[in-house]
């Protein structure tokens, strides 16, 4: 026996509502905690990303409102057709409307990312520090050339000292 079969639709809904807010918490949270654009390209990325539609949280609530739009029209009512319209439109603006606009606005902030200055990566773990090697081996110093690098990058630097 499951636990959802003690509740009611209400009830399990809500539980499904509260769920899912919680993981576009941590979305936001991810992207917010900080001004470098990287983590607010992944959020918006997990959202929707163009090189792979079917994979974001707008792909996921557009499938939800399509399996739901084939579960209606079983539903014996005179405006079927009209309700069948209207959430086939719902889906396609959820997934693909909303997309390109996100698609759009990564554009835009793509050019802002940081590129790794060794292997070239870009991302949201790709930042401006001071020069691992220098700053573990030359720990006196005021100050310590600015590089760009991903973690993996900066890691192998830090440990070359």
């Amino acid at each position: 026996m499951s636990s959802t079969e003690k509740m009611t639709v209400e009830q399990e809904l809500a539980a499904a509502v509260a769920i899912v807010r919680i993981g576009l918490d941590r979305i936001r949270d991810a992207a917010c905690r900080t001004e470098d654009v990287g983590p607010h390209v992944a959020a918006l990325r997990t959202l929707y990303d163009a090189a792979n539609p079917e994979d974001g949280v707008l792909a996921a609530v557009a499938d939800v409102i399509g399996t739901i739009t084939v579960s209606v029209q079983e539903v014996d009512h005179e405006d079927n057709d009209r309700v069948t319209e209207l959430l086939d439109e719902v889906q396609s603006y959820a997934q693909d409307k909303t997309g390109e606009r996100i698609d759009k606005a990564l554009g835009l902030l793509s050019a802002l990312l940081l590129i790794c200055q060794n292997c070239r990566a870009t991302g949201p773990d790709v930042k401006q520090m001071d020069d691992p090697f220098t700053a573990a081996l030359f720990t006196e110093w005021p100050t310590h050339e600015q590089v760009v690098y991903c973690e993996n990058c900066a890691t192998a630097r830090f440990e070359e000292s």
